[in-house]
């Protein structure tokens, strides 16, 4: 794995992972709410699983989940419905006191609304399908781009909860947290309408 199959690797996966998903969009929420130094928890428990998802999808499971179709849109149903939740829990949210009302997102938050992200499955089994070389030392070659993967989200994550923190930070108001709500929710009820395996 030279610099030229980097590059390769980094411009095929790059766009795919700084896209607004649902991770990315719950890490500007996240830097919103718990602060930038807050969001921590969260995003590890996003890269833990996202991490785990990489290692397992390079040693097999991507295998299973071609035999079993069915599971995978099993996961993407459960997947939008969390969504769905979380987008509506925004509609509902009462901005009158502020940022204070609003419930932290934590470690098992990050766990869960990742364990459920089929952008992030959906990633993971292209990268495998693009960048694995057959004739090559499979465990090598899943370290390296599990620990590529997990270094170019934990970059990601942080940096989508940067830009929440900023944001709040800078328009901290009744009115413009009603604002961050609504438009929060309807980012994350758009994707979990994208994501609808009806397409």
């Amino acid at each position: 794995m030279n610099a030229e199959f980097f590059l390769l690797w980094f411009a095929v996966i790059f766009p795919l992972v700084y896209s607004p998903g649902p991770g990315n969009i719950l890490c500007a929420v996240s830097g919103a709410v718990n602060t930038f130094r807050g969001s921590v928890p969260f995003i590890l428990g996003l890269d833990v699983v996202y991490t785990f998802y990489s290692v397992v999808m390079g040693l097999g499971m991507g295998a299973v989940l071609q035999q079993f179709p069915r599971l995978m849109t099993a996961v993407q149903f459960l997947g939008v419905l969390y969504l769905a939740y979380l987008a509506f829990s925004f509609f509902t949210r009462a901005a009158a006191s502020g940022r204070r009302t609003v419930k932290r997102l934590t470690f098992k938050d990050g766990v869960i609304s990742q364990a459920l992200n089929i952008k992030g499955i959906s990633i993971v089994t292209l990268m495998y399908s693009q960048f694995l070389r057959p004739g090559e030392n499979l465990y090598v070659q899943v370290a390296v781009l599990s620990a590529m993967l997990l270094a170019l989200n934990l970059f990601t994550h942080f940096t989508w909860s940067l830009g929440g923190h900023w944001m709040v930070s800078r328009f901290a108001s009744q009115k413009a947290a009603k604002i961050q709500n609504r438009i929060y929710g309807a980012l994350l009820l758009g994707v979990a309408v994208w994501l609808l395996p009806l397409w």
